[in-house]
């Protein structure tokens, strides 16, 4: 957690490994099973085939001729929340990936920060002999650099291998031996008496098991960056203030194995005795990993900085990601939410002018709002800026998200308030409460009287431009800001929180003020029912005849708030409920908005699909508008589960999928929409 570090494994013939700050699977070779006394390796189908080793480049035909090597037959897998287990006849391969709440840097202690941000994976492979001859069990990794001695390194008290100080495994099994060579074959059939040959890309761990008997190998992975992490502001892992060094972290991480183990049980049951269905559960599963294989828990010299990287494009805290990422962080470490969101505000908002399209020479007082990130690749953008958006550009990708970053600090402000009732925070930025809903009306329009609660105005930012939504690379349906339903729902849903929120600032004015603004927006959404189309057409200008699940997407806000008023048929805004039930049934039964397997399809008008917003219009649709879609709704799982198991095979979990096949988001951490599935009635 906090490390931008990954260990990625599991899909058949592919690249794999452990590394640091990656935009995909670490692109080296993982060996995981055992060598038998005719000197056949038998290994895991978790590698990329290969029938040429290293070694060949100094001895004709390789320093292990004459080893074989098979795969292992009868594979099974049993993916938990926390756990990994890949199992074959005589191998058990099982990866445990700690993660539980983080306590907040602000008030926990040195103990309890140290064992959060450990950067450690816990791993262990059991052999069992069945056979009349003993065999030698082993795992390895080959990598693109080279390895040093672990147990050199810590006087005998670790056995394994590092890389650069910055990778490493190790075990404290006294049975257990460490090796290094060109690949696994060439280790098992060596005909030197080195173990520890470092000219080789490949270290491992191996055990005798005696006929009969079962060993089992207990490791550690570890990472470690030192010094500075990120550029244009310096700033340094947040481990390093409770580590020194890899061996240091690996120590570690051995001593309080168990520990760690017993708190991925405990993730294990509670997924494992919800009452979703398998699909379900591996989704939730899959998204965790990614979600934490993206974070980064840094140290800015006086206080902890929290960063999710947007998956491959490793862009830092992307805004539209953090209001979708908001329900998982606000169950497990609401600190993440507040930091983001102070983060926003004090380096990564501006202000700007809007302009109305038929005029844009002709500006209007706009407001505040927020960058779509924070930075890329490590390096901080300068304030007040994105690295993803610039000017010039007509509701295209790279365009600017103006309106859309503002309603994103106001939905995720609403919702950490309401579950942590902050009221330092609530006090601090009361503020720039005020500005934003200032903002918003102005991008509606700088004049009440023609103001209909939805967006009309374009950000200076854009430079004669279109703004666009987090739906960056679709077609007009989702992918324009201006006149959209979707980006209309969430300015209703903004309303709503500053309501309330004005309600708790004792600003009664501005409170009902924001009542006014939310019942324009809901008139006109609903006023944009087509009863020809059977569905509110997904941008409010004239031609459009697109349909959109996300138009009732922005109802989880004052949902999850505990403001269910609001979201019911017969509450203050039931005219606009009743119109969202009928354009979601419309789009689903007629099929306009499913793929044939049975997968839903965001756009009828654009063929990509993110599956963190499939996951959270599922929960809306479900748990909100009461729908029970009977046997379609396995199906959809079904679907959407092959999707990312067939469909994003060797990227991990990814969101972007053209008809169930990945096409960009990959190793993405947003997916984690789908833990309010946990919550639902």
């Amino acid at each position: 957690m906090g490390a931008l570090a990954s260990f990625t494994c599991g899909a058949h013939g592919a690249k794999c490994g452990m590394g640091l700050e990656l935009s995909g699977p670490y692109p080296g070779a993982l060996s995981v099973g055992y060598h038998d006394a005719s000197g056949t390796l038998h290994l895991l189908p978790l590698f990329e085939g290969s029938d040429s080793s290293e070694a060949e480049r100094y001895v004709e035909a390789g320093e292990g001729a004459g080893g074989k090597q098979r795969i292992l037959k009868d594979v099974s897998r049993e993916y938990l929340w926390a756990t990994d287990r890949i199992s074959a006849p005589g191998v058990t391969f099982e990866i445990v990936t700690p993660f539980f709440a983080i306590p907040d840097p602000k008030y926990a202690s040195p103990t309890e920060l140290a064992f959060s941000s450990c950067p450690v994976v816990q791993v262990s492979v059991t052999f069992k002999n069945d056979g009349d001859a003993p065999i030698r069990g082993l795992f390895a990794l080959g990598i693109d650099h080279r390895w040093s001695s672990l147990s050199e390194a810590t006087n005998g008290a670790l056995i394994g291998a590092s890389s650069r100080d910055q990778i490493g495994f190790a075990t404290q099994n006294e049975e257990a031996s460490c090796w290094m060579d060109f690949d696994p074959i060439s280790a098992m059939n060596r005909k030197h008496n080195t173990p520890e040959f470092l000219l080789g890309p490949t270290a491992g761990l191996e055990i005798f098991v005696p006929a009969g008997e079962e060993r089992t190998l207990e490791i550690t992975l570890g990472f470690f960056k030192a010094g500075v992490a990120t550029y244009n502001r310096a700033m340094s892992y947040y481990y390093t203030q409770h580590f020194t060094s890899l061996s240091q972290v690996l120590e570690y991480g051995i001593a309080a194995r168990e520990e760690y183990i017993e708190l991925s049980k405990e993730r294990d049951e509670e997924l494992a005795n919800s009452k979703l269905n398998d699909e379900q559960k591996f989704l939730i599963a899959h998204a965790t990993r990614s979600y934490y294989g993206s974070s980064q828990w840094l140290w800015d010299g006086s206080q902890s900085v929290w960063v999710v990287n947007e998956g491959e494009y490793l862009m830092m805290n992307t805004f539209d990601l953090t209001v979708d990422m908001l329900f998982f962080e606000m169950r497990f470490n609401p600190w993440t939410v507040r930091n983001e969101l102070e983060q926003f505000a004090s380096r990564y908002s501006f202000y700007d002018e809007v302009f109305d399209p038929a005029d844009p020479d002709t500006l209007y007082p706009g407001g505040i709002s927020f960058t779509h990130d924070m930075g890329v690749m490590n390096h901080w953008s300068p304030a007040g800026r994105s690295s993803y958006e610039v000017g010039g550009l007509d509701r295209a990708c790279f365009s600017h998200m103006t309106c859309e970053q503002l309603t994103n600090w106001v939905l995720c402000a609403g919702v950490y308030l309401s579950k942590t009732h902050d009221e330092d925070f609530l006090r601090r930025y009361r503020q720039t409460l005020v500005e934003c809903f200032t903002s918003l009306q102005n991008r509606d329009h700088p004049d009440p009287a023609q103001r209909d609660g939805i967006m009309s105005f374009e950000s200076s930012r854009t430079q004669g431009g279109g703004e666009i939504t987090t739906y960056d690379s679709l077609d007009h349906s989702l992918g324009q800001s201006r006149r959209n339903i979707y980006l209309g729902g969430k300015m209703w849903a903004s309303y709503i929180v500053l309501e309330k929120l004005f309600e708790l600032s004792e600003l009664d004015s501005l409170s009902q003020e924001a009542s006014a603004a939310a019942a324009l927006a809901a008139k006109t959404l609903t006023a944009g029912y087509d009863p020809k189309l059977g569905y509110i057409p997904a941008v409010l200008e004239p031609g459009n005849t697109s349909a959109i699940i996300p138009a009732i997407e922005a109802l989880v806000y004052p949902y999850v708030m505990g403001l269910t008023e609001v979201t019911s048929e017969d509450g203050p805004y039931g005219d606009y409920i009743k119109v969202l039930k009928k354009h979601l049934r419309h789009v689903i039964d007629s099929g306009i908005c499913l793929y044939e397997d049975g997968g839903w399809k965001l756009s009828s008008s654009a063929d990509n699909s993110w599956m963190s917003k499939i996951n959270l219009c599922q929960y809306v649709a479900r748990e909100v508008l009461g729908f029970d879609f009977g046997a379609a709704q396995f199906k959809a799982d079904q679907a959407h589960a092959r999707w990312e198991r067939e469909g994003s095979k060797l990227s991990a979990c990814s969101d972007q999928f053209h008809s169930g096949v990945a096409q960009g988001s990959l190793y993405y951490p947003r997916i984690v929409t789908n833990i309010l599935w946990l919550t639902e009635s």
